[in-house]
């Protein structure tokens, strides 16, 4: 089954994060669906540097209702944008190995460019060039705000890095090498 991924980052000190939250495809609207009912009266989206810690841990036990897993990138780094590229790097390589139909990242103004320059390098000498990618506004694609939950609990650390791991949000934790 063919499966898509949405991704977004967080950052914490030196430390340089992407969740990539993987979603069957034929499970992306009702997931999304179900995502929005979650939004309270007067929110755009779900933001977790936004919320209250007892709404995150209510949003991330109702998160870890849905069907989706996801895989922590982290890179320490001096050079944000270096990290960013390495991960992204890596990340495509990682995706271009399962079957994976599309790829969405948070869209960051001046950043988006250069994403797509790494992303089209990644896959260019890969057989399976057919993984469509690009980015959207993070209140419009309601998928992007559980990589943006599990990003920030992984880097807050302490009881919210266990919380996901005890909830199964984190399937894998990746570091990544900067050059």
């Amino acid at each position: 089954m063919s499966r898509n991924a949405y991704v977004d980052e967080s950052i914490r000190g030196h430390d340089y994060m992407l969740g990539v939250t993987l979603i069957l495809a034929s499970d992306t609207k009702a997931i999304r669906k179900r995502l929005r009912a979650m939004v309270l009266r007067g929110q755009r989206r779900i933001h977790f540097s936004s919320e209250s810690n007892h709404r995150r841990r209510a949003l991330l036990t109702d998160i870890a209702a849905l069907r989706t897993s996801s895989i922590v990138y982290l890179a320490r780094h001096h050079d944000q944008p270096a990290a960013r590229e390495a991960i992204l790097t890596t990340m495509v390589h990682d995706l271009l190995k399962e079957p994976t139909a599309r790829l969405v990242l948070e869209s960051r103004a001046g950043q988006d460019q250069q994403d797509r320059s790494v992303i089209s390098r990644a896959t260019g000498s890969s057989s399976r060039t057919r993984l469509s990618y690009g980015h959207e506004v993070g209140y419009h694609e309601p998928l992007l705000w559980v990589p943006d939950a599990v990003a920030w609990a992984w880097g807050r650390g302490g009881r919210w890095r266990q919380t996901v791991s005890d909830l199964g949000l984190v399937t894998e934790v990746k570091n990544i090498e900067v050059s």
